[in-house]
């Protein structure tokens, strides 16, 4: 099988994020190749290969070649299959869904023709801060964005994603001798009652959750920290989750009138909105080949969301389904490999005759 070949190779082929973009672009150079055989026009951008069939408005496919391994990691653990699961760094997040949009591309256009758009990043796993005004720049060019980030280990497609939030809080306090109580204003207390506060805020949206995961204070043992800090993993799906914490957090309870606080909030990934015309779509082919499809909402964000902010119709999960990810016990199931090709090989001739609301 030609497609397991690519496979191997790709797996065996490091991406990690202690590779240069330009380096990592040039590894995987042989995947525009193969697209170019395919007929397409391969661009490379920043960070990105970028490959065209046809004109716009396009149906965009995308997927990342970076995974979270660093160099060597495929020596000391190549690409293997037992039974019907692939093993490797990345087998499954996502290379295995490289090649399933690659299948179904080489399919499709056995038979049929669509205006395409492929685009391949390979700084996703950092955030895409490269790519992400090729995605952006690709978005208007674009009437149907499918993702092939990997499907879940039980099949199922990823119909929206959670945006992704830092949060910093600082609390300034007053240095002074760790013996004399009254001399100082211990920044690490007053911070630890501001982690509480916000932690409450848990379960107060459906979809709102904040997570300290960072906690800076002190530099001497003997001395009353003047400074503290703690870093908040925040994800969100709606923009009122958003206002609410901004209005919960200019609000904070000070304990100590002598101590001040502030806090910085930056967006890493924007939501990525569920689109009824491709769930009921996604939907409507898989019962066809007599499949039961589910559709979860991730936690976790993705470059779909560029597309999905900008009112594109999107859907994610379309690559091969597995488990374990960013671990080495990952693992793709390549018995769910045909079925994903031919669903995706069917929504593309259905999405050329697809009218676009949303």
């Amino acid at each position: 099988m030609e497609w397991m070949k690519i496979y191997e190779r790709l797996v065996n082929t490091d991406t990690g994020p202690d590779i240069s973009i330009d380096e990592k672009l040039n590894r995987t150079f042989f995947l525009a190749e193969i697209l170019e055989e395919l007929g397409f026009k391969v661009e490379r951008e920043d960070a990105a290969y970028v490959a065209f069939h046809g004109h716009p408005p396009y149906i965009t496919l995308i997927g990342h070649l970076d995974t979270v391994f660093p160099e060597g990691e495929s020596k000391k653990r190549p690409f293997k299959v037992e039974g019907n699961i692939a093993k490797g760094p990345g087998v499954c997040d996502m290379k295995g869904g490289i090649v399933v949009l690659l299948e179904s591309i080489k399919r499709f256009l056995e038979g049929d023709d669509a205006n395409l758009c492929i685009v391949l990043n390979v700084d996703e796993e950092i955030g895409s801060p490269f790519s992400q005004s090729t995605f952006e720049k690709i978005a208007e060019k674009t009437s149907y964005c499918l993702s092939f980030e990997p499907g879940r280990e039980n099949g199922e497609f990823v119909s929206s994603r959670k945006g992704i939030l830092a949060l910093s809080v600082f609390v300034h306090g007053k240095k002074g001798h760790a013996s004399r109580l009254d001399e100082g204003v211990n920044a690490i207390i007053e911070l630890s009652y501001k982690i509480m506060e916000i932690f409450s805020l848990n379960g107060r949206f459906e979809n709102l959750t904040l997570n300290p995961t960072i906690v800076k204070g002190g530099l001497e043992s003997n001395v009353t920290p003047d400074l503290a800090e703690v870093y908040f993993d925040v994800r969100f799906y709606e923009d009122k989750e958003y206002d609410f914490l901004n209005k919960m957090l200019d609000n904070l309870s000070t304990i100590h009138p002598d101590s001040t606080f502030s806090y910085r909030m930056k967006i890493r990934r924007l939501p990525m909105k569920e689109s009824r015309i491709l769930v009921e779509l996604v939907r409507s082919v898989a019962k066809e080949m007599k499949m039961e499809p589910k559709f979860v909402r991730a936690t976790g964000g993705g470059d779909v969301a560029f597309f999905s902010q900008k009112d594109v119709p999107s859907m994610d999960g379309l690559g091969i389904p597995g488990g374990r990810m960013h671990s080495e016990e990952e693992y793709a199931r390549l018995d769910q490999f045909e079925k994903r090709v031919e669903l995706v090989v069917q929504l593309l001739k259905r999405l050329g005759g697809v009218r676009n609301v949303r």
